[in-house]
């Protein structure tokens, strides 16, 4: 009996493994991937953005981009959608829905989406419309968006905004400064990473930097003052000496004030052309803008201070308003003449990044005593390819840089503010942009702040 048991037994269970190989062999692993196969976006804002995408399978992803409390978010709806000739409809597989919305959409080729009524006609009272975007960032893994951070595009991902770490904590990620005054037994001295890589602490102490934003509008001036502070705080951190002016406490003659004995100068905000040798320079405060020249009567900055510039029109070559490729030439001109009252001043190099978030990472390189030249070369090539480097033309014992983006041709939306403060959609295509520059002295180092 025990025997015949056995033998059930054991042919049961190679039963087993014959099904188990056969659900194997008929459900492998690598499912198929469903294929996206077009986007559609619409900006309201820099801050409001949604996105519709269509899969193959006739399954849709609505995300809405926005800010809640200060915070950044995604709401998400999903469901199925219908495409007959050029009307699109979708239908929502949930119970609610997130943002109200058209549900019913005409296509137009090479233009996008126009809400309808449910006869296809597009309803033009209604301000639905979305563009047809072919970036191909959204076929991605994942991208970038400068407001949002870095978003992922898997479809079955519930979080589309990727958490990182804090951008910067330097008391965690930096090495620590000796106080040497303290008992060598309460600390572990490396006497070669003091020394040769970055600058004391009692060095730090000395630098003065002053922070200026000039006024955009009230949207813009809240973000980038927020960046400003992430950037105040980082320095102070680091022992620096900070001053800050922001609209409408951004008064000429206190910036003038605290300009003297100035190591580094930081400045966000309009660009203008009140230059001295070209159409280009100065600095757009809340009452007034500044000429090129008041810069260079004016200014008392400390020898070799670093003046960084960040999405200012022209400063590192493009603007805003450029409805073109400019050309090399004609962005070396506008960032030669927007560095010149400063190096006039003795200043030792002018630096420009559009690129946010972008200060503390050099601020990282340029108090370990890297060169300026090491310094632009290593944040150029994160977003760019550097187009020229040659001699600066006022002044040959330094040389000028520009950067750029090759343009890829595709329809995008930007927006510019209107003389009543309003602010405008336009549509454009995309084009060959320069946005990382500089002028000064290539083997300049956070050592020669003390010359």
């Amino acid at each position: 009996m025990k025997t015949y048991k056995l033998q059930q037994v054991l042919l049961f269970v190679g039963l087993l493994q014959f099904v188990s190989i056969e659900l194997v062999a008929s459900n492998p692993k690598t499912k198929p991937v469903i294929k996206l196969t077009s986007v559609f976006t619409k900006e309201t804002d820099v801050k409001n953005k949604e996105i519709l995408k269509l899969y193959e399978d006739l399954s849709y992803e609505f995300l809405f981009f926005e800010f809640y409390n200060k915070k950044p978010r995604v709401k998400r709806e999903k469901g199925t959608y219908s495409l007959k000739k050029q009307k699109l409809t979708l239908k929502n597989s949930g119970k609610t829905q997130p943002k109200e919305h058209a549900e019913r959409f005409i296509i137009k080729e090479n233009d996008g989406l126009f809400a309808c009524n449910r006869f296809g006609k597009i309803n033009k009272s209604s301000q639905s419309s979305y563009l047809d975007n072919k970036d191909k960032k959204y076929w991605e893994e994942t991208y970038m968006d400068s407001v949002f951070g870095e978003i992922i595009n898997d479809k079955k991902a519930t979080k589309k905004i990727i958490e990182k770490k804090p951008e910067y904590n330097p008391v965690a990620t930096l090495p620590s400064y000796i106080d040497v005054q303290k008992k060598e037994d309460d600390y572990t001295i490396d006497e070669a990473l003091l020394n040769n890589t970055f600058i004391s602490k009692d060095s730090l102490k000395q630098i003065k930097a002053i922070i200026i934003v000039g006024p955009v509008s009230k949207e813009e001036d809240k973000k980038t003052i927020e960046d400003q502070k992430k950037n105040a705080k980082y320095l102070r951190n680091m022992g620096v000496q900070v001053f800050e002016f922001y609209p409408p406490y951004d008064k000429w003659e206190a910036i003038v004030k605290a300009s003297e004995g100035a190591h580094i100068l930081i400045y966000d905000g309009h660009g203008s052309n009140q230059g001295i040798n070209y159409n280009v320079g100065g600095l757009c405060l809340t009452k007034h803008i500044y000429h090129a020249q008041d810069i260079v009567n004016e200014f008392k900055l400390h020898k070799n201070a670093v003046i960084l510039f960040h999405g200012v029109c022209n400063a590192a070559g493009s603007s805003a308003d450029d409805n073109s490729d400019i050309g090399k030439e004609e962005a070396l001109k506008r960032v030669g003449e927007y560095a010149f009252p400063f190096i006039k001043l003795n200043a030792g190099v002018y630096y420009a990044n559009n690129y946010n978030s972008s200060w503390v990472d050099f601020f990282d390189c340029f108090f370990a005593k890297k060169t300026m030249k090491k310094i632009y070369t290593k944040e150029a090539a994160k977003y760019q390819k550097i187009e020229v480097c040659r001699k600066y033309q006022y002044d040959q014992k330094f040389e000028i840089a520009v950067a750029s983006r090759a343009g890829t041709g595709e329809t995008r939306i930007r927006y510019s503010s209107t003389k009543n403060g309003a602010w405008k959609e336009e549509k454009y295509k995309d084009f060959k942009t320069y946005d990382i520059a500089y002028v000064g002295n290539p083997n300049l180092t956070v050592v020669d702040l003390f010359k």
